[in-house]
């Protein structure tokens, strides 16, 4: 189940049209929630928005960890997330829980497909790397390692195969 975390919000725009009405913006402690919940690091949230909201369409960069860190801190002076994160952000983390689903639904025949070995167990690959995950699904690159291994997990639990699953770090 994907949670809509745009449903009743509204943009925190700051565009020349902004009426100076009272929009909801992420607060620090929502941000941090929201992250954990989608089961995010600080930088994997970071390289998502470089992804699905950068800063240079025509030169993507992720987030920094500082950054995202900052945002969630909330103390000592440091700001919300800039307007062009707060406006879309929402939507960043709609799309985030959207991709974890579609891969969760495309793992489960995917761990079907997984014969166990000699002991019964069914070693499922999971990864510390983005870089090893980019090349175990090249369609993926870019995106990070959490992702998959979110999904893969939520895939396995969801199964009542009687299977031993066994999660293997690859890296």
């Amino acid at each position: 189940m994907v949670v809509s975390f745009v449903a009743g919000r509204l943009p925190a725009s700051r565009s020349p049209d902004w009426k100076g009405i009272d929009a909801m913006t992420f607060t620090c402690i929502e941000l941090e929630t929201r992250r954990r919940l989608l089961g995010l690091s600080q930088a994997d949230l970071g390289v998502c928005l470089g992804l699905l909201a950068p800063k240079d369409p025509d030169d993507p960069q992720p987030v920094s960890q500082h950054a995202i860190s900052r945002w969630e801190e909330g103390v000592n002076g440091h700001d919300p997330p800039p307007y062009w994160v707060q406006d879309s952000l929402p939507e960043i983390l709609d799309r985030v829980g959207q991709v974890q689903e579609a891969l969760a639904r495309w793992a489960v025949p995917f761990l079907r497909g997984l014969e166990p070995d000699v002991e019964g167990v069914v070693h499922v690959p999971m990864y510390r790397s983005d870089r090893a995950f980019a090349h175990a699904f090249p369609k993926m690159a870019g995106w990070p390692a959490s992702i998959w291994n979110n999904a893969v997990v939520r895939a396995a639990d969801s199964l009542d195969d009687g299977r031993n699953y066994q999660f293997d770090l690859l890296r």
